[in-house]
Order: structure tokens, then sequence, then C-alpha cells
């Protein structure tokens, strides 16, 4: 038996997305591990009740090790009770300019701020540059992360058919893009100038066609692109490469407030 569907969900709105704070610090002390709002977390439980509808559902979960996607993965763990992994290779892209790139919390700290959540340890497919990534960078590493992660969910979990990843809006564009076989991350996926949509919560489906000698001599169809449709306020916060900030980074909220300004309301 092998893998024939793929989930990728992005984490829920942030704290610091929210148009005025205070804003909590990081819970673990590390840069950039924000948590959720209570919007993001409302947008969570929404999620579980989502996937838990679903007719195909996830059996197993694998998520970044930032804060914010183990809180918006956390209601559909234990709603379907399934096993819950981290994998370092779903991080955060950072960009190679920052004057710190933060590295994530190890799974023991993880554990002391989500007790019982991890099913246990899990051997990362790939490893963020510590140094940061460029765009060319993080589609790379998401061109590296497939076939070792496939290869050992497939080992580890043979009668699996179906998982889901928890991630970031960059990291998600990247993975869905190279399941499509396309050179980057920037492309339209159709003639008419389709993007993968990357809102918070936002949810791909991606069904394998065929199978190959190898991961990517195979064919993967996106099924379901960005779906928001079960959340209360349905998109929010959509990005993409288009966008020359980091996503949900200080610097894309300004560009946000300040383009919402012009047209009225923040997107």
């Amino acid at each position: 038996m092998a893998v024939k569907t793929i989930y990728i969900v992005r984490h829920g709105y942030r704290s610091n997305w929210l148009p005025e704070g205070p804003y909590p610090p990081p819970p673990t002390g590390i840069e950039n591990d924000v948590p959720l709002a209570e919007h993001g977390l409302e947008q969570s439980e929404e999620l579980s009740e989502h996937i838990a509808q679903l007719e195909v559902k996830p059996q197993v979960i694998f998520t970044s090790p930032f804060y914010r996607c183990l809180q918006t993965i956390s209601p559909t763990k234990k709603k379907l009770q399934i096993p819950l992994y981290v994998d370092r290779g779903l991080g955060e892209w950072f960009k190679k300019d920052r004057d710190v790139v933060p590295t994530p919390a190890s799974n023991g700290v993880i554990g002391k701020f989500f007790p019982g959540l991890l099913a246990g340890e899990w051997e990362d497919s790939v490893i963020p540059s510590k140094s940061g990534e460029s765009e060319t960078d993080i589609f790379a590493r998401a061109h590296a992360f497939w076939p070792v992660f496939i290869g050992h969910v497939e080992r580890e979990f043979p009668d699996v058919e179906t998982v889901i990843l928890v991630t970031h809006a960059a990291t998600k564009a990247a993975l869905g893009m190279n399941l499509l076989k396309f050179p980057n991350a920037r492309e339209a996926i159709d003639e008419q100038g389709t993007m993968i949509r990357n809102g918070s919560c936002a949810l791909d489906r991606f069904d394998c066609r065929a199978r190959g000698q190898d991961f990517y001599g195979g064919e993967w169809e996106l099924v379901t692109n960005g779906d928001t449709s079960f959340l209360t306020n349905g998109e929010e916060m959509n990005w993409n490469f288009q966008n020359r900030f980091e996503a949900g980074s200080d610097a894309d909220i300004r560009a946000r407030r300040l383009t919402a300004a012009a047209k009225g309301k923040l997107e």
C-alpha cells in the first residue's frame, strides 16, 4: 500500500497579524515563534470540524515545529486520535538577509508546551539552512523533501494512504508546486493564471494519479486548492511568492496595511 492522498494546510491567524497590540511574546522565547491569535484558535477548531467530516481522512499528521503550527493542528489530532510527528523539513522560510534566522524548539521543549501531543521522534526529511534561504533554496528544500518523506512514511506506515502536513505559506506553496512538477513556485498552475492559495488555515488536497519508478516519475493532481470555505471569515492573509516579503512578517503586515488603506480594507 502507498500514500495516495496528501493534505497540506497553512497555520491559522497569527497574533502579530492583529491590527493592534499588545502582542504576546513567543511562548518558547524563540524569535518569530509567535502563537495564534484567538481568531486563529477559532480557525483551528473550524479546521478540525471540517477534516473530521472529510470522506478521505488523514491517518497521520506531520507538522512544522513552530508553535503556531502545533496550535493549528492540535484540535484535529485530538478529534481524530491519530499520531502526530514533527518534521523540520516543513519549517518556515527565512530569508538570508535576516539579522537572526530562528532555530525552532526541540521536541523536548515542544512536549512541555503540548504534553502528550507528539507520538514520538521522527527523522527530519531535510533541515532548513541555519543561514536562511533564497527563494530558489526553499523550492529546492521542498523538492528534496518529497522523496525522502514519502519513502520514510511508506516504510514506517505501510497501511497509511492519507497524510496531512502542517506548514507555512512559502513552504506550502513550494511543496505544492514541486508535487505538480513546476520549475519554481512563482508560476500560475493553469492558463487562467491560478495560483496555489495560501490563506490562514487554507487546505490543499493532492491525489496520486500514477506511481513512477521514483517519486517524481509519478503524477499528482491538485484536487482542492487552498480551501477556506469552512472558515467563518473565509480566506484571510493569502500569500504567494509575488509578495516580496516573508509571509506574515512585520514587513508583510505593514505592506498589507498600506495597501488596505489605499483600498479601504485589509485583505
